[in-house]
């Protein structure tokens, strides 16, 4: 990643802008000409919370700053002066925006789902979705932009700071600068760590649970004020289970005995309904037989007629014969006395076989009766059977019916009971859960080593000799950090916290360029840039004065060795700001820019106009 311009834009004002050098830029002049505004003008584009309000920008909106990414395309961050939203443009916009921005983003980030300028940056440096260790239980946060801005933006205030140089200054988050450190120089997160919890939380929660547990074991007892204390519960309902159980024995066995009588009835009902077939069969059956022997009894009748008709029917002397119709020509002598004969005999004939008939039909009507008879007697036999088994089957019942209601009631008591005996043991739940809660403690984070490793000390330390002794920082041969807590630069013997403000600023300065020339050669994840706010302090100045002040301020060489390396082949963008002026340098690589302070004298400041008194 590297910075191509910062610019400013005003609706009826000349755009103001400053191109960095592709190496090295360099903005210097007297105290008070704004060359801290463009670190915190570059800090503010990056997502910082707020820039201050000078007079000299009242002209101007909008801030414009070009960057070119790790794939080489280019993008144009764009914002108001007055905060809000960043819009980015996919190219190198240095005047007034013609179009809308190809994106939006949040300049902070927030619960929304909306894109935010550190997503997008850590997007290009390869950190999306890096979590790290924020506090010593272990808990974890999301990497975000600011987490890395103060290792690259470091203003002169920090320079010169005792603090070590990872750390910004803003106590909470102490624990996730030396982890994104550390995952800076290492390239691996924290996701595998397992959080432990915050005993104040742990105190608090546990508090509120206490007081909850009390309070429902307190209302539990209110539902038990007048119950019988817990032993005579259990006597009592040991008491009811035995006369459920005595109860319940002899419904039962009423019970099998009333499904005796039911199936006795059914039995004798099916015989009813058979014997009340047998009868109607029998009834149908005599009726039938009647009506055939009615026919009988007119047969013989009508054959009794025909015969002694035949008898006088012989006495008249007739041409045609009255029996076969014979003619008279045709009929032998006694004729008449012949056929008459014949008809008696066929008709007696006839008589007799209708008789028998009818007296085999008689005594078959008297099996009938007598059949029919039975019939009946049986079915008044089972019908009052029926009705006996019916009146049995409804005294059992009225028998059965109280205690029924006896067992209800046991039913009803047992389940009073046992709901005291849940309130009972509820109370021991909550009052074993309560002395469990209380004693609880808070869970301790896993132990883990979240130090950096001992190769990467060695090397990290190493490339640091390296720069300061180009430098020619004195003792820089001896150099080495210590990364045991807040890593720290020892030089000497003594932590650069010791050593006099001048020493403090170039030993950050190292700090900071080491890291990112680590980074970059490694294939860690760094910005790629520094910007540095007076990184070398010199005897521009010095008399006895500052030396008894204990400044140990650097001599001009380590000033000259300074820009001269940096103008060489380091991997990283430096950003230098000062009030010396630097030795000179050209290279095409690089950009010297110097504020004036004074209207109509070259450059006055990053506005065309600079008023007394800004920084």
């Amino acid at each position: 990643m590297r910075l191509l311009h910062l610019t400013a834009l005003g609706a009826d004002e000349a755009p103001a802008s400053i191109e960095f050098g592709s190496r090295l830029t360099v903005i210097y002049g007297a105290s008070d000409t704004g060359k801290s505004y463009v670190l915190d003008a570059l800090d503010f584009m990056l997502g910082g919370k707020a820039l201050r309000v000078i007079p000299e920008a009242a002209a101007y909106d909008r801030l414009l700053l070009g960057i070119q990414l790790s794939d080489g395309s280019t993008v144009t961050l764009s914002r108001s002066l007055r905060g809000g939203n960043i819009g980015v443009f996919e190219e190198d916009v240095r005047g007034e925006p013609t179009r809308l921005p190809d994106q939006t983003l949040l300049a902070q980030n927030r619960k929304s789902n909306q894109g935010t300028i550190s997503q997008f940056l850590l997007a290009d440096l390869g950190l999306t979705d890096q979590r790290v260790r924020k506090n010593s239980r272990n808990e974890l946060q999301a990497v975000g932009f600011r987490n890395l801005a103060h290792l690259c933006l470091v203003h002169e205030d920090r320079m010169i700071s005792t603090r070590s140089p990872v750390e910004s200054g803003i106590t909470p988050a102490r624990t996730a600068e030396r982890s994104v450190f550390k995952l800076l120089l290492e390239g691996v997160d924290d996701s595998a760590l397992v959080a432990g919890e915050d005993p104040t939380q742990f105190r608090r929660v546990n508090r509120g649970q206490l007081e909850v547990l009390q309070r429902a074991t307190e209302q539990v007892r209110r539902l038990i004020a007048d119950a019988p204390e817990r032993p005579a519960v259990l006597d009592r309902l040991a008491q009811v289970n035995s006369e459920i159980e005595r109860t319940s024995e002899a419904i039962e066995n009423a019970l099998d005995r009333r499904d005796g009588l039911i199936s006795e009835r059914d039995d004798l009902q099916r015989a009813v309904r058979t014997e009340r077939e047998r009868v109607s069969d029998t009834a149908t059956l005599l009726s039938r037989f009647m009506l055939l022997d009615q026919q009988y009894s007119s047969d013989l009748e009508r054959l009794t007629m025909v015969r002694e008709a035949g008898t006088l029917l012989g006495y008249f002397d007739s041409d045609v014969c009255v029996f076969c119709g014979a003619l008279p020509e045709n009929q032998n002598p006694g004729h008449a006395a012949y056929e008459t004969a014949q008809l008696a005999e066929a008709v007696e004939t006839e008589i007799q076989k209708t008789t028998a008939l009818k007296g085999d039909l008689s005594g078959t009507i008297e099996g009938i009766v007598s059949d029919r008879g039975d019939a009946q007697a049986r079915l008044q036999d089972v019908s009052r059977g029926v009705e006996r088994l019916a009146e049995s089957i409804r005294s059992l019942d009225e028998q059965v019916q109280p205690i029924r209601d006896d067992l209800s009631e046991l039913l009803a008591r047992r389940s009073e009971l046992e709901r005291y005996v849940i309130l009972w043991e509820r109370i021991d739940e909550l009052e074993s859960l309560y002395q469990e809660v209380e004693l609880a403690t808070p869970d301790t984070p896993e132990s883990v080593n979240v130090g950096i490793g001992s190769h990467t000390r060695r090397d990290f330390s190493a490339a640091l000799r390296r720069i300061l002794s180009d430098w020619q920082v004195p003792g820089s041969a001896d150099a080495t950090v210590d990364f045991d807590g807040a890593p720290e630069i020892v030089l000497e013997h003594r932590r650069r916290a010791d050593r006099g403000k001048g020493m403090r600023a170039i030993l950050n300065a190292g700090f900071s360029v080491t890291l990112s020339e680590y980074c970059l050669e490694h294939g860690r994840p760094h910005p790629g840039f520094v910007a540095l706010d007076t990184p070398v302090l010199t005897y521009r100045d010095a008399d006895s004065s500052s030396r008894q002040r204990g400044d140990e301020l650097l001599s001009q060489s380590v000033s000259d060795a300074f820009y001269a390396s940096l103008t060489n082949d380091y991997l990283t963008q430096v950003i230098i700001i000062e009030n010396a002026t630097p030795p000179r340098i050209a290279s095409p690589d690089c950009s010297v820019i110097y504020f004036s302070g004074t209207a109509g004298i070259g450059r006055p400041g990053f506005y065309p106009a600079q008023p007394p008194g800004d920084a």
